[in-house]
């Protein structure tokens, strides 16, 4: 058996507030491959932390077993700044208070130095295990940041950065279980969308910036390894991999959905050769039910007006261009129960809609991912107000 439970110190946010960030790690890390799985880094998004609960019991039994091929690191919590942050009682943890930044933004760029590293030939005869390595130096030779949450962001940054595969566990506010991945990883997206029972999996490519627009913590790992991919010194297959996972709507929290989504990553990280293949559960899943989308192709349809949103359609369902998927009802018109159409400007399945029913003008009303691009169809960068 190997476990070591670790605190990781941040910088005081004021007198006598010090937040920390906590590890567990199973296994042996300098023995097979690696995976590292966190939640919270939105710390109004909970699904996951529960799911980390179930995997740190499912994972101790399997460490008791020998069961573990490499090692396994779990954050419970990536973001106590995000999670303290209360208006009258309900957390508001996407944004950062000091400076209205995402908690999942501007994380660091290690891509251009691994491409100066090819360039100069010393990247040849590095292995999987060099890279990592390789990685590490150059977060450890960044300035160390002044402000609690960039000191957060590069600690989160150096533990994902030793792991072959890295699993950020988040969620949306009313939706189905779906993914996000680089594009040179597809096939292995979709395998880990087959365990959990995601429908949907939006691929962007490399260097896009994407749904993020601005760096996100996979795209750290995901763009890192693609430019790895790219020079070919590794394949999609044995390079490292980094996906976001949307665990289905903010209130999907039950014992019942965070042990299956755990014995389902446990199975996935079986696959990858984390753990032995006696790890896996061997429960079926439904195999190839995942289908892949290009992100550039989705549309965040917004809300035509200020009002109560009705939705004619659940997330999962297919929706048509030019189809009604839902109705504003106005509440200053000079109708009595006007409603204002909400209509979907391409054919594709809709993946997520709000939670909260009284929305307004501009608000991102529904996400659907589709396969084809509109003409003149603005980018799919995720906006600022969701």
């Amino acid at each position: 058996m190997t476990y070591l439970k670790q605190d990781i110190s941040l910088p005081g946010m004021g007198p006598g507030i010090a937040p920390r960030l906590v590890t567990h790690t199973f296994g042996n890390p300098h023995s097979g491959k690696s995976a590292y799985i966190q939640a919270g880094l939105h710390g109004d998004e909970h699904p996951g932390l529960l799911v980390i609960q179930h995997l740190l019991v499912l994972l101790k039994s399997l460490d008791q077993q020998g069961a573990i091929a490499g090692c396994v690191t779990l954050v419970p919590y990536a973001n106590p700044i995000g999670m303290a942050q209360r208006v009258f009682g309900p957390i508001v943890g996407r944004f950062d208070f000091e400076n209205g930044e995402n908690f999942n933004r501007n994380y660091p760029t290690l891509s251009d130095a691994v491409r100066e590293q090819v360039a100069s030939g010393k990247g040849a005869g590095m292995t999987a295990r060099d890279w990592k390595a390789f990685f590490q130096a150059q977060l450890d030779a960044q300035q160390p940041p002044r402000h609690v949450t960039g000191a957060m962001k590069l600690e989160l940054s150096r533990l994902a950065m030793a792991h072959d595969v890295v699993l950020d566990l988040h969620c949306d506010t009313d939706a189905i279980a779906h993914l996000y991945a680089s594009r040179l990883q597809s096939a292995r997206a979709c395998k880990l969308a087959n365990q959990i029972g995601a429908p949907v999996v939006l691929v962007e490519e490399p260097e896009s910036g994407g749904y993020s627009g601005g760096n996100s913590f996979d795209q750290m790992h995901a763009n890192a390894w693609s430019a790895l991919v790219e020079a070919g010194l590794f394949t999609p297959e044995t390079a490292g991999f980094a996906a976001t996972v949307e665990l289905r709507g903010q209130i999907d929290i039950s014992d019942e959905l965070a042990q299956n989504d755990a014995e389902a990553i446990l199975d996935f990280l079986a696959q990858e050769g984390v753990l032995s293949q006696e790890a896996a559960t061997g429960k079926p899943r439904p195999h190839g039910a995942a289908q892949v989308y290009p992100l550039e192709a989705a549309s965040h349809i917004p809300c035509p007006c200020s009002g109560v949103v009705v939705y004619l359609k659940e997330p999962g369902q297919q929706v048509l261009k030019g189809e009604v998927i839902a109705e504003i009802v106005t509440l200053d018109g000079d109708q009595f129960n006007e409603r204002v159409p909400i209509v979907s400007d391409v054919d594709g399945v809709l993946v997520v809609r709000q939670l909260h029913r009284l929305v307004r003008n501009g608000q991102r009303a529904a996400f659907v991912a589709g396969h084809a691009l509109q003409p003149g169809h603005r980018s799919s960068k995720l906006a600022l107000d969701f």
